[in-house]
């Protein structure tokens, strides 16, 4: 028999069996229960409140205390709704159903940062970000997006996002078709974060509309690492596992304290981070044509001031000139001279705006030969002139 001062603690759990993060956040939760004999657990799946015998309504089952992500205020009657509840995952910027008395958030950040170091390791130098268009995942994706744009910006490399409008309704194929268009405009070679795996498995779809061959032109992680997914795409997904079991695990261990030692006045806040990184053959290390293209890119800025020509980028990697021009041109379907050209055309803008030098300085500073030649290069580029664009920017 058990001791005078045993309590049996009946918790609900409300999770989402049909995805990834749901079970193994649920998994981590049954294992700390499963080392507190005092523990008797429930799950309540999203729909199943009060309509699946195996999931019961927490209605009828009076628990001690709540875990869940997006818990539904209709889970418990009016009298019952003042009961501890941890919160996993859950917008901290939404307000939630109960009061929250912990709150285990990943870490998003993290998860963007080791995305976009995966594509600057391996030398890429044009990052981007798709989004997803759930308003409840708005939060996490923002933070996400925010972590490869401000590493891209920090190593000199280009950025950009496909962020639908979020929850607007509309078919599967114009979704594909509008992603599709997009990433046809990507400079390449490139590193593309999806949200999660489905989505990037949307973005290998339509990678595949579009003829853009990955790895070479187009790299892609996923997040969650859900393998149903990841093992049967063409290429293989690379993935990014968040350690949702540690915060299942976590999530019950502040429940715990708090049903042994009280509620807390302020909300108790934990993050966890990634539990580990999958890589598969959609950023496998670039070989032949996207590596040559790559270095050729490097080189080209790091040198583009100094009047280099094509014929001099090719000698640096010690290729023919027609092998360079035939690899650009199956890789970023345009020339090596076009590159160069605006990577000189970017160099002066930067100078334009943050210097006070004089057009023939900027000119001869960036690798062009004659400031008038510049000259009509830049307006017919960005139909303005030099002058104009230097004040308009300032403004």
């Amino acid at each position: 028999m058990k001791n005078s001062s045993f309590r049996l603690y009946t918790i609900v759990v409300s999770e989402s069996r049909f995805i990834k993060s749901g079970r193994d956040r649920f998994s981590g939760i049954m294992r700390y229960a499963a080392l507190h004999d005092n523990w008797n657990v429930r799950i309540v799946s999203e729909g199943a409140y009060a309509t699946s015998t195996s999931d019961p309504s927490p209605r009828t089952i009076a628990p001690d205390g709540i875990i869940g992500h997006d818990v539904k205020r209709e889970m418990l009657s009016g009298r019952r709704r003042n009961i501890p509840f941890v919160a996993i995952d859950d917008d901290p910027t939404n307000g939630n159903a109960f009061r929250v008395d912990a709150s285990v958030l990943i870490d998003d950040g993290a998860i963007g940062r080791a995305a976009a170091g995966i594509f600057l390791k391996a030398g890429l130098r044009n990052l981007a970000f798709v989004g997803v268009q759930h308003r409840s995942e708005a939060f996490h994706q923002r933070i996400r997006c925010d972590a490869v744009r401000e590493c891209a910006e920090k190593a000199g490399a280009t950025f950009c996002a496909f962020m639908p409008r979020a929850d607007k309704e509309t078919d599967f194929a114009r979704d594909i078709e509008k992603l599709a268009a997009w990433l046809a405009k990507l400079p390449v070679p490139c590193g593309v974060m999806a949200y999660n795996d489905s989505r990037a498995q949307m973005v290998i779809d339509a990678c595949h509309m579009m003829h853009l061959k990955m790895p070479d032109q187009i790299q892609i992680i996923g997040v969650d690492n859900d393998v149903e997914i990841c093992e049967n795409m063409h290429p293989t997904l690379t993935s990014i596992l968040p350690d949702f079991y540690g915060a299942g695990y976590l999530a019950a261990q502040l429940l715990d304290d708090i049903l042994t030692n009280g509620r807390p006045r302020k909300t108790r806040d934990a993050r966890y981070g990634i539990n580990s990184i999958v890589v598969r053959e959609s950023t496998q290390d670039l070989k032949g044509g996207g590596r040559l293209v790559n270095l050729a890119r490097e080189f080209i800025r790091l040198h583009a001031n100094e009047r280099i020509t094509v014929k001099d980028i090719a000698e640096a990697l010690n290729i023919s000139r027609r092998t360079l021009e035939i690899r650009f041109l199956e890789i970023t379907g345009g020339g090596v001279a076009e590159v160069l050209r605006k990577e000189r055309l970017e160099r002066v803008r930067r100078l334009l705006i943050e210097t006070n030098r004089t057009i023939s300085d900027i000119a001869f500073d960036s690798g062009f030969d004659s400031p008038t030649h510049l000259a009509g290069l830049f307006k017919n580029t960005y139909h303005m002139t030099m002058g104009e664009w230097r004040q308009a920017s300032r403004r």
